[in-house]
C-alpha cells in the first residue's frame, strides 16, 4: 500500500529541531553517522555557524537512497530521539540527485538567519511565511523555486507542495516559471483545488507516480466501483480504513472481478445507494487469481476525498467495472466533475520528459533537465538545441534558471559568460562526427615530432581532462556539451566508459565505479560534479536508432519549434502564424520530427530579410525533407507563388507530366507580403492545370 509514515516521522524531526535550537542541531549534525569522514560531508563543511535547518533537511532527502535511507536514516532517528516509528523503506520525497547541491549556500555567501527563520515560519501547525523571506531565499545562488518548496514541502507536507516536475504535466502555469512567493501561493491552490480532500503529500504522491510510470492515467485507463460496505450493508461502514490505509477491499472473492483492476485504473468508492465517498487510482492490487486473502486488498492513490450525493444512480454490488449508471452518477455530481476533467487531460498528456532505466524510485530525483547530470536535447532543425546547450551550462554552473525569450538582451550576456567559463575550463564544448574516436575523447597514442625525430606520447582527450578538473574541484560544476551526439560512432567513443557516466556509478557514490584505461592502465571513474548535454537533430536520425547504451543513460528532452521566438508583425506578415502552418503541413505530410525551427526566423523583422530565410535555407531544407518533391513542398507553402507549375506531354501518348519551377530569386513576389500571407491562409485546394 502506499505508506505515508514518513510523514509523521519528519514530522518530528523538524519539532525536534525547533524545539531544541540552533546549538543541538549542530551537535546533532556532528553526530549522526554520514558515512563519510567529517571532512567530506558537506554539511558539516562550512563551520557550525552555517549549519541551517534548511540545509540539513534537503541533505538529509539526498541520502534517501535505498542504500544510504536504512543506516544514515536510523542514524538521524536515534541521534534526535525521534518517537516516531522510522519508515520502513525510502518515503516518497523530493531526492536530489548526487552532484546536486543540497546547501543554502554556495559556500561563499551564508544566509543563516534568514534559513532559520523561513524554517520556523514554515514548521508551524498553520504556517505563516512571510513572502519577503520566501523571495530573499530564492536569491540565495543554489536555491531555486523548485529546491526552497521541495524542502518545504518535506518540513511541512501538510501545507506545502513542491514546485517541481511533479506538478509539471497539469493544466495550468508552469511551476518552473513562479517567481515569487505570491505565484507560487496562486499556483499551488490552483493545484489543491485539482484534489478536493486531499493532502498535499497525497497529492504529490500521485502525481509522482504519473510521471514515474510515464503516464499512470492514460487511454488504456478503466473505471471500476466498490462499495464502503466491504462485508455487506449490514456489516458497517469500512470508509475510515479505506482512508487509514490508501487501500480498497471486499469481503469476499467469489463473484467479484476483484483481480481486474490494474496500475492506472480508477476506483469509485461509493457509500450505499446515493452516496459518493472518494475516487482513487490503483497504484497496485494485491488480490491475485490464486492467493486471495481477505487481508490483502487494492492500493489507490486518493484524487478526491470528498463527499457527495449521487442523484439518479443505481447500486452495483462488490467490485466490477462501473455501470454506464454509476459512472455517469459520478461524472454528474459537482463535487467529482474536478476530477473526471484531470483524468480527461491527464490521458492526453505525457511526462515532460522521458526517463531512463537507472532513475531512482524516489519521488521529484530530478526537476527541469538543467539538473540532470546525463541530458540529451532532441528536435527537428532550428529548434535551439544548440544554443539551450549552452545556456544551460551557463545555468548548470551559475546556479541559475535558464535563459528564456522574454529576457531583453540576455543572449549576449549567456554568450559572454559561456565563454569566461570555457576558459576558465569549466566547460568544454565538442561536436561528434564520423570520425571522432575513443582516443580523441578520452585518451590514445598520437606521433608528434621532437625536432627531426618521430615519437609517440601518450594524448589525454577533451572527456579526461573535463573529468580530472571536476575531480580537483568537487564544490564546483563542470559541464561538458557534445553537439550533434547522434552522428557518432558511440559504442567507439565511449568504450568501456559508457557505464561509468551513469548516476549511481559515479565517483562518491554508493555504487561507484571505475575503469582501467587501455592505455595509460589508470583507474577512472566518471565525478559527479560533471553533467553532460549533448543535442541530436531527428532529422539526421531518430532516438529509436540510437545506440541503446546511450538510450538507458541519457534522459531526453524535447525540444520542439516555438513560434513565441519569431517576430508576430513583419511588416503586415504575422510570422508566428506563417510557422505554425508550414509546421502542420510538414506533420501532415512527413512527420513530426522534419518541421522546421524558429531559429530560422529569429530577428527577421522585414520582408527582404525574411525572402532571404526562404531562398537560402528553407526552401532547400524543404527540398531535403520531401527529396525534390515539389508537389509536396508546393503544398506545405499553401500553392503560394514560391513554385508554379505547367503540363507536358509526356510523350508516345496523350497523358501529360507536371513540370514545377522554383521562382526565380529576383522576382518581386519574393518580396511581396501577400506571398507569405497566403502559407497561413485557409487551406487552398490544389490549383488546376
Amino acid at each position: 500500500m502506499v505508506d505515508f509514515s514518513w510523514v509523521h516521522w519528519f514530522s518530528a524531526l523538524v519539532r525536534s529541531i525547533g524545539e531544541k535550537g540552533r546549538d543541538e542541531l549542530i551537535r546533532n549534525a556532528h553526530a549522526v553517522e554520514w558515512g563519510k569522514s567529517s571532512d567530506k560531508v558537506p554539511i558539516l563543511m562550512y563551520g557550525d555557524e552555517n549549519i541551517d535547518p534548511l540545509s540539513f533537511v534537503y541533505f538529509l532527502a539526498q541520502k534517501n537512497t535505498a542504500n544510504q535511507f536504512k543506516p544514515i536514516f536510523q542514524s538521524v532517528h536515534e541521534v534526535f530521539g525521534i518517537s516516531s516509528e522510522l519508515p520502513a523503506s525510502p518515503p516518497i520525497i523530493p531526492t536530489p540527485q548526487p552532484a546536486v547541491p543540497a546547501l543554502f549556500h554556495n559556500g561563499e555567501s551564508f544566509h543563516p538567519q534568514l534559513l532559520w527563520r523561513l524554517f520556523e515560519q514554515a514548521a508551524r501547525k498553520i504556517p505563516q511565511i512571510a513572502p519577503q523571506d520566501f523571495n530573499a531565499a530564492l536569491q540565495v545562488k543554489n536555491v531555486g523555486i523548485r529546491k526552497l518548496t521541495q524542502t518545504l514541502f518535506i518540513v511541512n507536507p501538510n501545507h506545502f507542495l513542491p514546485a517541481d516536475i511533479t506538478n509539471e504535466n497539469l493544466p495550468g502555469q508552469s511551476t518552473r516559471d513562479l517567481t515569487n512567493y505570491e505565484e507560487y501561493v496562486a499556483r499551488m491552490e490552483d493545484i489543491r483545488n485539482m484534489f478536493p480532500g486531499c493532502e498535499p503529500y497525497e497529492i504529490n504522491a500521485f502525481l509522482y507516480a504519473q510521471n514515474k510510470h510515464e503516464s499512470l492515467i492514460d487511454g488504456g485507463s478503466q473505471f471500476f466501483h466498490v462499495s464502503t460496505h466491504a462485508h455487506g450493508e449490514h456489516e458497517g461502514d469500512h470508509w475510515a480504513d479505506f482512508e487509514k490505509t490508501n487501500c480498497v477491499r471486499t469481503g469476499g472473492a467469489e463473484g467479484y472481478p476483484i483481480t481486474k483492476p490494474e496500475q492506472g485504473d480508477v476506483i469509485l468508492v461509493r457509500t450505499g445507494r446515493q452516496r459518493g465517498r472518494a475516487i482513487g487510482v490503483v497504484d497496485r492490487n494485491g488480490y491475485v487469481p490464486d492467493g486471495w486473502s481477505e487481508r490483502e486488498g487494492i492500493s489507490v492513490f486518493w484524487i478526491n476525498k470528498t463527499t457527495s450525493d449521487l442523484v439518479g444512480s443505481t447500486p452495483i454490488s462488490g467490485l466490477g467495472y462501473a455501470g454506464e449508471k454509476t459512472y455517469l452518477a459520478f461524472a454528474d455530481a459537482d463535487a467529482y466533475k474536478v476530477s473526471f476533467k484531470l483524468i480527461g487531460q491527464l490521458r492526453d498528456r505525457r511526462p515532460s520528459s522521458p526517463r531512463d532505466d537507472e532513475e531512482r524510485p524516489h519521488a521529484n530525483s530530478s526537476d527541469h533537465h538543467t539538473e540532470l547530470l546525463n541530458a540529451i536535447l532532441f528536435g527537428p532543425p532550428g529548434t535551439s538545441k544548440t544554443w539551450d546547450a549552452v545556456s544551460d551550462a551557463v545555468a548548470i554552473i551559475d546556479g541559475k534558471n535558464r535563459f528564456q525569450p522574454s529576457d531583453a538582451g540576455g543572449r549576449p550576456a549567456v554568450k559572454t559568460r559561456f565563454e569566461e567559463h570555457k576558459g576558465e575550463g569549466h566547460v568544454e564544448f565538442i561536436t561528434f562526427h564520423q570520425n571522432y574516436a575513443y582516443e580523441d575523447f578520452v585518451e590514445g597514442i598520437r606521433p608528434v615530432l621532437d625536432g627531426h625525430d618521430l615519437a609517440y606520447k601518450l594524448h589525454e582527450g577533451v572527456f579526461k581532462r573535463i573529468c580530472k578538473e571536476a575531480l580537483k574541484h568537487q564544490d564546483r560544476k563542470y559541464v561538458l556539451v557534445i553537439d550533434e551526439i547522434n552522428r557518432g560512432n558511440i559504442a567507439k567513443i565511449f568504450g568501456e566508459l559508457i557505464t561509468l557516466i551513469e548516476p549511481s556509478k559515479r565517483l562518491g557514490n554508493e555504487d561507484e565505479a571505475k575503469a582501467t584505461l587501455p592505455y595509460s592502465q589508470e583507474a577512472f571513474g566518471v565525478p559527479s560534479n560533471l553533467y553532460i548535454t549533448g543535442t541530436m537533430n531527428t532529422a539526421d536520425r531518430g532516438i529509436a536508432l540510437l545506440d541503446t547504451a546511450l538510450r538507458r543513460r541519457f534522459h531526453f528532452v524535447e525540444r520542439m519549434p516555438d513560434p513565441e521566438w519569431v517576430e508576430k508583425d513583419i511588416e503586415g506578415i504575422d510570422g508566428q502564424r506563417m510557422l505554425k502552418a508550414i509546421n502542420r503541413r510538414i506533420r501532415v505530410k512527413l512527420d513530426r520530427e522534419h518541421q522546421i525551427g524558429h531559429t530560422y526566423f529569429i530577428g527577421r523583422s522585414s520582408i527582404n530579410e525574411l525572402a532571404e530565410a526562404f531562398q537560402h535555407q528553407i526552401m532547400p531544407l524543404l527540398q531535403e525533407y520531401f527529396y525534390d518533391g515539389w508537389e509536396k513542398i508546393w503544398y506545405v507553402l499553401n500553392y503560394n507563388p514560391f513554385i508554379s507549375r505547367q503540363n507536358v506531354p509526356s510523350g508516345g501518348d496523350d497523358s501529360e507530366r507536371h513540370l514545377f519551377d522554383l521562382l526565380p530569386g529576383e522576382d518581386e513576389k519574393w518580396h511581396q507580403a501577400d506571398s507569405y500571407q497566403q502559407i497561413y491562409a485557409a487551406d487552398k485546394e490544389e490549383p488546376g492545370d
